[in-house]
Formats: structure tokens, C-alpha cells, sequence
């Protein structure tokens, strides 16, 4: 798997060869290799015509780790024991909606990651109290309900899924946790399966040249000095139009003799 930094760098190798003209920021690059990472995935993993089902690969997935704190106060204004992630969730793509929770700490369990209309309606099985159930509610945070006590005494918990904004993910990633923060996002990989990789960055390759004014460089002088062709030829009417200017006024004084 290739890391954040070698994208970008791979898609500007490609600019480069060209024209040396041109310049793009890594930035820019990131946020497009993004959007075609979720546009590839989109178009892989959603359901076909033909009924097919392809299972997402592990690569394409991210496990962020999120913080825990109690809380006694719900969005909608419901009282009652629960925890809270001190952080907000990302948004994920809608191709793979199974999601998994892990605890840590004192309590290694896994946690069932549910809709949050039915946290109204857990708990109240006594076959399943020691259940521990969380939920993403509207304001993006991370809720989490038990009818164990000691579950109030967990401090973290991971989140596994596919989401939309990988550079978002990261910095929740479980070594940002842990260190405090991410060091350096290049350095981090790039959630995208090899096989779609190459596709991914002639896709980013081809929006970048395509939305350009790129006439031959045939100086290549590794000047930004493109935009005095276009100026000139913008200003240099088309040969069509020259002889519609000279034929003119012949024609006009050919009329006046005539009346």
C-alpha cells in the first residue's frame, strides 16, 4: 500500500513530464486524490445489475480511536448513564455501512455498533445486559449505553470502517493516539487497495491537465510564461475574420454608389 505522500508524489511526476510550467500544491493533489478514492470505491462496491457482491478489502479501511467521558445528558434532552467521545466520528462512505466497535482498557470486548433509533429500545433484555451498545447520533459524537456499571469506566474505543475523509481518520488514528497527535500525514498510508491505485491517479492526472490552458512548451525554460501565448492569441483575430474587416468596406461603398 502506498502512503499519502507517495501519491501526491506520483501525480506530480506525471504533471511533470508534461510541462515543467505548471505548478500545483500538494494540498490541492491530496483533496483530489480523495474525492477519486471515494468515486472508485463508490463505483466498485455498490450493488450491480447483475446482482453481484464484492466484499470490501481490508486495505480500503481505517480504525480511529476515540476517547471516552461520562455524560448524563443526551442531544435530545434524555437523562441516564451513558459515555460520550470526546472527538467527532467522520463521515462513511455508503458502501460499507457494517462498522465495528472495540473497547479497550479494562473492558476488551467488542461493542455492538447500532442505528441510533434503536438506543431508545436496548438494555431491557436480561439475557443482553452486559451488552454494551453504541451509537452515532446527530452531532457526530459517539455514544455508548450499558446496563454493566463497570462499562462507565472505559476510557477508549475503537472505531473500524471506510471513510470518506482518510486524512480525517488518520488523525484519529490509534498511534495519534496514543503519541498525542499525528506527526506528519505523507507518512501515513493511503487507505485505497493496490488495484485501484493506478486508476485513482490518472483519474487526478487527467482533472488537473484537462482544466488548464496547456499550449506546446516548446521553450521549456521552466518559466510560468503560458499566460502571454493566450493573451496574444486572444487578441490576434482568426484569419476569417480579417478578410470579413477589409471586405467590408468595399462592399459598403459599392452600396452608397449604387443609391
Amino acid at each position: 500500500m502506498a502512503t499519502f505522500g507517495e501519491m501526491v508524489h506520483m501525480v506530480l511526476d506525471l504533471l511533470k513530464e508534461r510541462s515543467d510550467d505548471a505548478f500545483y500544491t500538494e494540498e490541492h493533489v491530496l483533496f483530489l486524490i480523495t474525492k477519486m478514492r471515494a468515486f472508485l470505491l463508490e463505483r466498485k462496491y455498490k450493488n450491480s445489475r447483475n446482482g453481484t457482491f464484492n466484499e470490501m478489502s481490508d486495505e480500503n479501511k481505517q480504525q480511529i480511536c476515540l476517547s471516552l467521558a461520562p455524560t448524563t445528558l443526551l442531544p435530545n434532552g434524555c437523562g441516564g448513564s451513558w459515555l460520550k467521545s470526546n472527538e467527532t466520528i467522520p463521515s462513511t462512505l455508503s458502501v460499507y455501512g457494517n462498522v465495528t466497535c472495540t473497547g479497550h482498557d479494562l473492558l476488551p470486548t467488542n461493542v455492538m455498533f447500532i442505528p441510533k433509533e434503536r438506543m431508545p429500545y436496548v438494555g431491557y433484555n436480561k439475557w443482553l445486559r452486559n451488552f454494551i451498545y453504541a451509537a452515532k447520533s446527530e452531532d457526530g459524537h459517539l455514544y455508548l449505553k450499558g446496563e454493566n456499571p463497570q462499562f462507565l469506566f472505559l476510557e477508549r474505543v475503537g472505531l473500524t470502517g471506510v471513510f470518506s475523509d482518510p486524512q480525517a481518520a488518520a488523525e484519529l488514528s490509534h498511534e495519534a493516539c496514543m503519541n498525542g497527535g499525528m506527526c506528519d500525514i505523507m507518512e501515513q498510508t493511503f487507505p485505497l487497495e493496490a488495484a485501484l491505485v493506478p486508476n485513482c491517479i490518472e483519474m487526478v492526472v487527467q482533472e488537473l491537465a484537462g482544466a488548464r490552458y496547456a499550449p506546446d512548451d516548446t521553450i521549456n525554460n521552466d518559466k510560468d510564461d503560458l499566460g502571454n501565448a493566450s493573451l496574444a492569441q486572444m487578441r490576434t483575430p482568426r484569419p476569417a475574420e480579417n478578410s470579413t474587416y477589409k471586405n467590408r468596406e468595399p462592399r459598403q461603398q459599392q452600396q452608397n454608389e449604387e443609391e
